[in-house]
């Protein structure tokens, strides 16, 4: 099958999800969702030391996801000085083709070495009917660039905004059947997202985005919450960590901002989540 009518087909046979299931407990959840074939292996602590994250507001909010994960890998004492690396390159709003030209010079540029490089998406970029097409083409040519250089592609699945579980289902969809056709990694962060909004719903995961001020001089909102508060980059972190080292962060004293208890509640969610996500493989 030739990738640009895969694309649609990709797009079709996630998007109407929410017709067949209602998700909005965990069981249901992931019975709604497909199992991804390319399992996280025990090498990759490893191999993969130096990391480079490309993606847009979802991964540089709250000091940047690289910079979390840095922080539980050094809390872990795994880090490896003068040898570990993670770095962010990020464009606000932007989609896998926006990332084109910046992919293509960091990939000639004989000065950078990296392990892999992870691909975070627009929010709603791989499940939109306008913009689907263009995400998983964008993807499919990020991916061969990247595996041509002797360097592992990683998809970041994004999550679904606040209190729309269908979203998150869809996303996760599209994401996993798009890492298994191309055969690449995914690391279930969307997932994560909305298991914690159904079983730890007392932790804020997203940030309201301003629209404006009203006639009182009030500020007012946008209606879909989809940025990550602190807790919601942590805990994205924690689903990389997870899902890369192949071991639970639980007991990590990194908490960034967050207390004690709430840092505990997502490392153990984390955890749980990449073991059920990965099991379904057949």
């Amino acid at each position: 099958m030739k990738i640009s009518s895969f694309a649609f087909l990709l797009f079709f046979s996630c998007h109407n999800i929410h017709a067949k299931d209602n998700v909005n407990n965990s069981d249901a959840f992931f019975k709604a969702i497909v199992a991804p074939n390319v399992q996280p292996t025990s090498n990759l602590t490893r191999l993969l030391i130096r990391v480079l994250f490309v993606g847009n507001s979802f991964s540089f909010y709250n000091n940047g996801i690289h910079n979390h994960l840095g922080s539980l890998i050094r809390s872990s004492g795994e880090w490896k000085r003068q040898q570990n690396r993670l770095r962010l390159s990020t464009l606000s709003g932007g989609h896998i083709s926006e990332h084109s030209a910046d992919l293509d010079s960091i990939l000639s540029d004989a000065s950078q070495s990296w392990d892999a490089i992870v691909l975070q998406g627009h929010s709603n970029e791989p499940i939109s009917a306008k913009k689907n097409k263009a995400f998983v083409l964008a993807t499919a040519k990020a991916v061969k660039q990247i595996k041509a250089k002797g360097i592992q592609p990683i998809l970041f699945m994004t999550w679904g905004y606040k209190g729309q579980p269908d979203m998150g289902a869809d996303l996760a969809n599209v994401y996993t059947k798009l890492a298994n056709k191309l055969e690449v990694l995914v690391v279930p962060v969307g997932v994560a997202f909305a298991m914690a909004e159904t079983e730890l719903s007392n932790i804020e995961l997203f940030v309201p985005d301003v629209l404006g001020v009203d006639r009182e001089n009030q500020l007012t909102y946008r209606k879909d919450w989809k940025h990550p508060s602190e807790a919601g980059t942590y805990l994205a972190a924690c689903v990389f960590y997870a899902t890369l080292y192949q071991r639970s962060p639980e007991g990590i004293i990194f908490t960034g901002k967050l207390d004690k208890a709430t840092a505990l509640a997502l490392q153990k969610l984390s955890w749980k989540v990449t073991q059920q996500f990965f099991k379904k493989v057949k």
